[in-house]
């Protein structure tokens, strides 16, 4: 009885991480990198607005976005596991920090903007 336990233990937690893995591959892959900042995640839906390269901006419109919520959870996953850090959050604006470099991303209303280094 305990090694049918047992058995079933490591199989559930062998199926969740399977799970696990397989959503990080397919998030992982409707994302694409940012043009002014290396490394960083853009969502592959998110339709550009706007670029400045005077100021490394780039605008989205992009639906998941939200004022009132923030960013989505796996948007958030995937800045994580790009090596991204969460350094500071005022309001709408939430700073990442990875090597040194700072990327500013403002989530508004079906909005989208990322402010890399000039």
């Amino acid at each position: 009885m305990v090694e049918m336990q047992s058995f079933k233990i490591r199989y559930l937690i062998l199926t969740l991480f399977a799970v696990l893995i397989a959503l990080t591959f397919y998030y992982g892959q409707t994302f694409e990198e940012a043009l002014f900042t290396d490394g960083f995640p853009v969502p592959g839906k998110a339709k550009i607005l706007k670029v400045s390269g005077d100021v490394g901006s780039e605008s989205y419109t992009w639906k998941p976005a939200s004022e009132e919520n923030g960013l989505p959870i796996r948007y958030k996953l995937m800045i994580f596991l790009s090596g991204w850090k969460e350094v500071d959050r005022l309001g709408t604006l939430t700073t990442y920090e990875k090597d040194a470099v700072q990327v500013d991303v403002i989530s508004q209303t079906d909005y989208l903007q990322l402010i890399g280094p000039n």
